[in-house]
């Protein structure tokens, strides 16, 4: 956990300069609505990886904020921090309550990333190299999750 945050507190430190003032968004696109270019998964991991890098830097601080602090019961964010130790690029999709919204996380094969989230109840699930990854989370404070095939 140390290790996870000492690399955090690094990359703020090493990469602070002037934050643009809008977050990026990982939410899914509703049932219906026509999907930009191909609907292929690499197309979808390639759109999510785009998004995820606006504002990328002010993520990062926000994650390392909640990893460095006690976590506040009144705060309606925290964060979540997910290896992928597999050579596949995977998205993660948290599928919330009715109060909760949806995200779909990209995570690129064998590296981290690290997000900013609505607490709440959540239904996991992705697909990693072929193997199907399920889990029900009560979020309510930062999460580190490792994933792994095989």
């Amino acid at each position: 956990m140390k290790i996870i945050v000492s690399v955090f507190l690094l990359l703020c430190l090493f990469s602070c300069d002037i934050l643009p003032t809008s977050a990026p968004i990982y939410r899914r696109i509703p049932a219906g609505s026509s999907f930009p270019a191909a609907n292929s998964e690499r197309s979808e991991f390639e759109n999510l990886m785009a998004k995820d890098q606006i504002n990328k830097k002010k993520t990062n601080a926000e994650v390392l904020t909640y990893l460095l602090n006690d976590p506040d019961p009144a705060e309606l964010y925290t964060a979540i921090v997910i290896e992928n130790t597999s050579g596949c690029n995977i998205i993660l999709r948290l599928t919330g309550s009715a109060s909760t919204p949806d995200y779909d996380l990209p995570i690129a094969g064998n590296s981290k990333n690290q997000f900013v989230i609505e607490k709440g109840n959540y239904s996991l699930r992705s697909t990693l190299c072929g193997a199907t990854y399920r889990a029900e989370k009560r979020v309510t404070e930062p999460l580190i999750l490792k994933l792994s095939a095989g």
